[in-house]
């Protein structure tokens, strides 16, 4: 990353942020017709104007550099010779043949590579106070703030844009611990403008020494030749090394299978369903749909036990009695009982769409028509959804309304009411408006909450990753059915297949969609796992020492480990175990910890999607594929301009429209 060149065509570099966004105020150059460097520099090394004064103790007093290196920064400022007098004194020409500005021009476009930086410049660098440049960055984001509120917005959009171009860049941002938008962007800045090779040591002195005066606690060192500590190291790497070992032998063995599949497919005019070569190529994919489908579970499990070790080995604590290291790993548990009520009901939902599966499978038959049963399941599962919703909204927000209806008021709780009580904080009746109407990115979040939002990271992590699980097994299911079928005798009336070879097509399909699609299941799984145990022992364990969970939350934010929707559900559930113990919205500290009716539409328009995708995947297998009929496909492009007109127009409007006429009738 350059300090003058964008990092991608969208983004802008760090200079035009500094001067046409943040206001440093940079004259140009005429000879080049470029901003001045060393003003540029000038301003962002020293908090005040270096020219108001003469005595050079005062101006380095306003530098952002280490206190333990001003003594040897003032010799050099006191040389024209040294690059260090002209970011003191930027009014100053250059001397002819020194090429001091060559030095100030490749640092801002980072030409240097290796040792070859001039060590003058090299010095200035590494006696930057990380620290100190934070808390004047700080300054000029203040500064613009006041000016315009929603460049806080701006800005943190602009740093993950910045992040998701660099993944080294990430790394950075993660061992300094970065929590504001001031540290991410001093980070970016000092990443711009070191070299390659001497940037990593000054990162781990800075990283080292944040990491000592955190919160003003210093971690109990643990002894690396503690013998259970070593028990855990190597217990965690030879963990390490099987489950890549596992994960790797699984992705060449779905692999081979694939391109049997493909090979196979490749020679169907030749295909004979009574040959006894097809027959035994049949048993053999049979047998290793069912292999493979079983085998999974078996990385998964490992991925699962290095997280642990990861966990501990990075919490644990000494217990001396014992001389051994643990961990208390905590489960983190919702107070609110609406959430567990609703929890209650959500497993008798499930509990009876499978009883209702169990009943669709013996109509498919009765029928004989495989579409009707993935159709019927598929719009079963998004009437499951909308009612798990519905009836989520209608115990909680009716509960709300009930807990703070005045006593005089004659007329029973609504949900509706409810919504429009836990948003009314944020309505303004003289724009007749909400305050806020996008998500706010840069979070002021009480622990408390932050411990909810964590919570919803994991259950959202572990509900989508069941989800997947499910869905890809289904696929190799239906694929060793229609295998078994092909073997015994192709049944191509029940799925609807016009000929035995199209049959045996579709179902090598169903087995390279299945491969590919556990090929990327287990190139993800230990990202998963260990974000599952990393936010779980986050959100059970908010007062451990060595956590750091509030620290590390809006690092998670930048770096896209926490979704919006996760944001939302989790300040839902704190906000109602709040409302439980009495306290109203407008009650709860700080506001970012408060719902409003943004949270509702995105995780409305969350639902709507899952719902549309159903109902696509039933027309298509009734339309379609039961009827065999192409032609029906014209309407599927309506179908999807329905859903795009009523998840991101209409039911926004209508929602909060309702939102605002509750308000004002209450």
């Amino acid at each position: 990353m350059n300090y003058r060149t964008r990092p991608a065509e969208h983004i802008c570099s760090l200079e035009d942020l500094f001067i046409n966004y943040l206001g440093l105020d940079i004259p140009i150059v005429p000879q080049t017709s470029s901003y001045s460097n060393k003003h540029t520099f000038s301003q962002l090394f020293f908090t005040q104007n270096t020219n108001q004064c003469d005595d050079i103790d005062k101006i380095l007093s306003f530098s952002v550099f280490k206190d333990s290196s001003l003594e040897k920064l003032k010799a050099a400022a006191l040389s024209p010779r040294q690059p260090m007098y002209y970011l003191i004194h930027p009014n100053e020409s250059y001397p002819t043949g020194l090429k001091l500005g060559v030095f100030f021009s490749n640092l801002a476009n980072k030409n240097y590579s290796g040792n070859e930086q001039p060590p003058a410049i090299r010095e200035i660098l590494k006696s930057i106070d990380y620290d100190k440049l934070c808390s004047h960055l700080a300054v000029l984001i203040e500064n613009k703030c006041n000016e315009k509120q929603e460049f806080i917005t701006e800005l943190q959009s602009y740093l993950s844009n910045v992040m998701a171009c660099d993944i080294e860049l990430t790394s950075y941002c993660s061992l300094f611990r970065c929590a504001s938008p001031s540290e991410y962007l001093t980070t970016f800045l000092l990443y711009a403008l070191f070299d390659d090779v001497n940037f990593p040591a000054y990162a781990s002195e800075v990283a080292l020494s944040r990491k000592n005066t955190q919160s003003g606690k210093t971690a109990p060192a643990i002894d690396l030749n503690n013998p259970h500590f070593q028990k855990l190291m190597n217990d965690a790497r030879r963990t390490d090394r099987l489950q890549a070992f596992a994960t790797y032998t699984l992705i060449v063995l779905y692999s081979v299978q694939m391109l049997g599949a493909v090979f196979s497919t490749v020679l169907m005019d030749s295909y004979d369903e009574t040959s006894f070569k097809w027959n035994m190529f049949i048993i053999s994919m049979l047998c290793a749909s069912i292999i493979l489908t079983s085998l999974r579970f078996i990385p998964f499990s490992l991925h699962r036990k290095y997280s642990e070790l990861s966990l501990i080995l990075e919490h644990s604590v000494l217990d001396e009695k014992n001389n051994t290291y643990s961990i208390t790993w905590n489960h983190f548990q919702n107070c609110s009982k609406s959430f567990n009520a609703i929890q209650r009901n959500r497993r008798i939902i499930i509990t009876l769409f499978c009883i209702l599966g169990g009943c669709y499978v013996v109509l498919s038959f009765v029928v004989n028509s495989f579409p009707l049963l993935v159709a019927l399941v598929s719009l079963s599962f998004g009437a499951v959804l909308m009612i798990d919703s519905m009836l989520y909204d209608h115990i909680a927000y009716k509960k709300y309304d009930m807990y703070f209806m005045d006593e005089a008021t004659k007329r029973i709780p609504s949900s509706a009411y409810g919504a429009a009580r836990m948003c009314a904080w944020d309505y303004d009746p003289k724009m007749d408006s909400f305050r806020h109407t996008m998500y706010n990115r840069l979070t002021n979040y009480s622990e408390d909450c932050i411990r909810y939002i964590y919570d919803q990271v994991s259950d959202t992590a572990r509900y989508s990753w069941a989800t997947m699980t499910a869905f890809i097994i289904t696929l190799s299911s239906i694929g060793v059915v229609a295998e078994i079928l092909q073997l015994v005798r192709p049944d191509l009336e029940y799925f609807r297949m016009p000929t035995a070879t199209m049959l045996y097509s579709v179902s090598m399909i169903l087995i390279l969609i299945s491969g590919i699609l556990n090929i990327l299941i287990l190139l993800r799984a230990r990202a998963h796992f260990q974000k599952m145990a990393e936010f779980s022992f986050y959100a059970g364990n908010p007062d451990a020492e060595n956590s750091d969970s509030t620290q590390l939350f809006r690092h998670h934010l930048y770096a896209g480990s926490i979704s919006e929707l996760a944001i939302a559900r989790g300040i839902y559930n704190y906000n109602f175990s709040m409302y439980e113990q009495g306290i109203c919205t407008s009650d709860i500290q700080p506001p970012d910890d408060r719902y409003h009716p943004t949270f509702i539409v995105n995780q409305k328009q969350h639902l709507i999607t899952d719902v549309a995708l159903c109902i696509f995947v039933a027309y298509f297998s009734l339309a379609v594929w039961h009827t065999n009929s192409l032609r029906n496909l014209i309407y599927l492009p309506a179908l999807v301009v329905i859903y795009i007109l009523w998840a991101f127009t209409i039911y926004p409007f209508l929602k909060y429209k309702k939102i605002k006429t509750s308000i004002r009738k209450l």
